[in-house]
């Protein structure tokens, strides 16, 4: 096991999370610390949780499942750009001099979570030639980062969060396509 390996790996594992929490930490700009770890520990969870899961289906059924987690993942995140989009059109025809700040549901995390760990599950059956302990190790690795990383983003976002939350909506709808996007031609590519 190369630790340089294993902890390029778990940046870029956390990267999709990251960027999905800087647009949790613009849209809902007044968001408590405790649902900041909260949305950051389910990200965390997942992206432990799915590799896990990959290394223990195996190469058994690799074939048949690869080849179907890039659309699960596009279509996830293209729906969430089309709920985003749809709630900022309405924000924009409001007539609210004051609107509402958006809140992130708990339905919108456990969607975000699954989506951006979906590519996990793939690099479960990368580590399959480790034993399970040390593959346990790595995705602990994973996992962490991926709490930390995104963690850090959504307490920045919060910040520019005054200054683009009139866009907030457009801004998570482009992020959630460009990530589908980026998941998907990784994918068939």
């Amino acid at each position: 096991m190369d630790l340089f390996e294993v902890a390029l790996t778990s940046v870029s594992m956390a990267l999709d999370a990251m960027t999905v929490n800087a647009t949790n930490g613009i849209k809902e700009k007044n968001m408590s610390f405790a649902k900041m770890l909260f949305i950051s520990l389910t990200f965390g969870i997942f992206q432990f949780l799915m590799p896990l899961l990959g290394y223990l289906i195996g190469s058994t059924f690799k074939q048949i499942i690869i080849n179907f987690l890039p659309w699960i993942a596009f279509i996830l995140l293209f729906l969430l750009g089309i709920k985003s989009l749809i709630e900022w059109i309405k924000e924009r025809k409001s007539k609210d001099a004051f609107p509402s700040p958006k809140k992130i549901t708990f339905f919108d995390v456990i969607i975000q979570g699954i989506a951006t760990s979906i590519d996990a599950f793939c690099i479960g059956f990368v580590y399959l030639p480790l034993a399970l302990n040390e593959a346990l190790v790595v995705f602990g690795i994973i996992g962490i980062t991926a709490f930390v990383l995104p963690l850090l983003t959504i307490i920045f976002a919060r910040y520019l969060a005054k200054y683009l939350e009139n866009w907030s909506g457009l801004i998570a709808t482009l992020v959630f396509w460009v990530i589908g996007i980026k998941i998907l031609l990784e994918g068939i590519l």
